[in-house]
């Protein structure tokens, strides 16, 4: 199952850049159009998280063996300052890698990723012409790091924030008719309390499918805002992909000469 869900999300990654890159809304074409770079950008997502994994892996294997060196020998001695000190060192080390491993992968499927879709390249090809670009931008590339970083945190809060207004706009309704029927029928007779009971399914009903679709419709507004802000960046950098994102003008058909009436 958890092989599927991989595949899976590796092919929506490619739709949705599809999407926002072509301003389309149809998943089928996009599905198909991005069929043949699949197995690409998956062979490129199992060597990365390979190897990320023998990176954090070794670190860790380190780590503890150190600890096992600087535990105390005796029962009754208590642990030096170095082990405690090994110990916050070995958690920010973790810490530092899980963002390098966070910050490489968002390098793959921002900067390599859409060569391989628009440009057809190989992914080492299109690793190189990432490599190239962060080596002629260095500072252009930190700064997008940086931002997508704020923008990550906006966005979430922004999202919250929508969250808890959908939650406020379905649930108020709702409650608020489900208590007006709890107070006119709770005395009623078992036909109309049964119908009431049923009301509240209902009602529920309502509610949950309101924070679904929200859920799914905030999640949509932020996944594409990311897309188009990695897109658009990459685009003034990746010629074939700033044409996509914004066709050229057509040229200027040159007005045909006057036939000389003599």
């Amino acid at each position: 199952m958890s092989l599927v869900l991989f595949y899976l999300g590796s092919r929506m990654q490619l739709v949705l850049m599809d999407l926002v890159a072509t301003r389309t809304t149809l998943v089928a074409p996009a599905w198909h159009r991005t069929a043949s770079r699949t197995w690409r950008w998956i062979g490129l997502k199992v060597v990365f998280f390979i190897a990320a994994c023998a990176v954090i892996g070794a670190l860790g294997a380190v780590s503890i063996i150190f600890f096992i060196r600087l535990m105390p020998a005796g029962n009754h001695q208590p642990p030096s300052a170095a082990f405690f000190g090994s110990f916050a060192l070995f958690f920010v080390a973790i810490l530092l890698a899980v963002f390098l491993v966070v910050t490489v992968f968002w390098f793959l499927r921002d900067f390599v990723l859409p060569f391989i879709l628009f440009g057809d390249a190989r992914p080492g090809d299109a690793l190189r012409n990432a490599i190239d670009i962060a080596r002629r931008e260095p500072g252009g590339v930190f700064f997008y790091f940086f931002m997508k970083f704020v923008l990550m945190l906006v966005a979430g809060i922004a999202g919250e924030l929508c969250f808890v207004l959908a939650v406020l706009a379905f649930g108020i309704p709702t409650g608020a008719i489900g208590t007006a029927m709890w107070f006119l029928l709770r005395h009623s007779g078992f036909a109309v309390r049964t119908l009431m009971y049923g009301g509240f399914a209902l009602l529920g009903v309502i509610f949950l499918t309101g924070m679904v679709c929200s859920i799914l419709c905030i999640s949509a507004a932020v996944l594409i805002f990311y897309q188009s802000y990695a897109l658009y960046f990459l685009g003034g950098r990746y010629p074939q992909l700033g044409n996509l994102l914004e066709p050229p003008p057509p040229p200027m058909m040159a007005p045909e000469p006057l036939l000389n009436p003599s």
